[in-house]
């Protein structure tokens, strides 16, 4: 255990040394705490009133913010609109120390806002436009996606579904990367991964990775034990995979037929809210510095335990995920399952 964690820290210690662009859907979430003051006159609805308004960056743009916390030189490559929510986007980016290298559009940024009560969540409204993006703005986008894939050595897919990658920009991203020899590690809506066909690694939850493997062979049985399911979709996809499994931990599945486990360290999580950006964000930081699948997997275990254990969307910083580390001699190591 004790050379698991000394290569762990040294690992960490060398993020700064990788370049990694993200390439994906930017939103801005934004979260309204109320106070539950009544019922409404006009309807048997909750009365809130609203005492603290606040905005985080959601989809890519998290993903990059943890990235950068980890210390890693971050790019992100996104459409915004033009409009006071992509000036707070870009703020945010900023503080976060975020190259973003935006492309404006006339669709709005996307914008969740949910509204808070004390313990309760009572709802969320999306304002969004998911209609793919016009020719010219599909050219421009290219164009500013191979500049910058240029200078970084791994890249981040981080797909809401929200029209930004389609099948030809997969297809584009894939042809240059290949012609860069770059690392292609994504975290995709099960209907958009038939985009693509050279991945190298995909990170999907368990609702995910059995939706993506009944669109792949719909006549096959889906209800099968998440060890088959991972080493199926890494069989299928000839890519890595990461299974995200909440309490039950991580799968990893490789293109050579191995399937490892690792159980969750937190079991009493506050907030899984962006705990799956961290994990992919954590995997292409380690990854970038030429580390084995089960080194990144298992790092990026540690760090879904910080993320968790914290309220709210939560980035990890490189200091956290070290003192973690450091505490973490009784922590298992992965399981090999074959």
């Amino acid at each position: 255990m004790e050379l698991i964690v000394n290569r762990s820290i040294e690992l960490i210690q060398q993020f700064s040394h990788a370049k990694i662009l993200v390439i994906g859907d930017v939103m801005l979430d934004c979260y309204l705490r109320c106070r539950a003051i009544d019922i409404a006159d006009e309807a048997p609805v909750p009365l809130l009133e609203i005492v603290e308004q606040s905005n985080t960056l959601g989809g890519a743009a998290n993903v990059a913010r943890n990235l950068a916390c980890l210390g890693v030189p971050t790019q992100l490559v996104g459409v915004v609109g033009n409009d006071i929510y992509s000036t707070e986007v870009t703020s945010l980016l900023e503080d976060s120390g975020v190259k973003f290298c935006s492309l404006p559009t006339s669709r709005p940024t996307t914008r969740k806002t949910r509204v808070l009560a004390g313990e309760h969540y009572y709802l969320r409204l999306d304002e969004e436009q998911s209609l793919g993006l016009s020719p010219t703005e599909n050219n421009s986008l290219e164009l500013l996606i191979k500049n910058q894939m240029q200078q970084v050595n791994l890249v981040v897919i981080s797909d809401y579904d929200k029209g930004l990658v389609s099948s030809a920009l997969a297809q584009f991203i894939e042809r240059v990367a290949h012609q860069l020899n770059l690392r292609v590690l994504a975290d995709l809506k099960p209907r958009n991964a038939l985009h693509w066909k050279a991945l190298d690694l995909i990170t999907p939850n368990l609702t995910e990775a059995r939706l993506l493997h009944s669109l792949i062979q719909p006549r096959n049985d889906i209800h099968r034990e998440d060890a088959t399911l991972a080493r199926s979709l890494s069989e299928i996809l000839r890519c890595d995979v990461v299974l995200k499994m909440d309490r039950q931990g991580m799968l990893i599945a490789t293109t050579s037929g191995q399937i490892s486990q690792l159980e969750a360290i937190c079991h009493s999580p506050q907030d899984t809210t962006g705990a799956g950006d961290t994990v992919l964000s954590t995997l292409a930081a380690t990854l970038a510095q030429g580390a084995s699948l089960e080194e990144a997997a298992w790092l990026a275990n540690v760090a879904a335990s910080i993320s968790v254990s914290q309220k709210g969307t939560y980035a990890v910083s490189a200091k956290e995920l070290v003192e973690a580390v450091t505490r973490s001699t009784e922590l298992s190591q992965p399981i090999k399952l074959t």
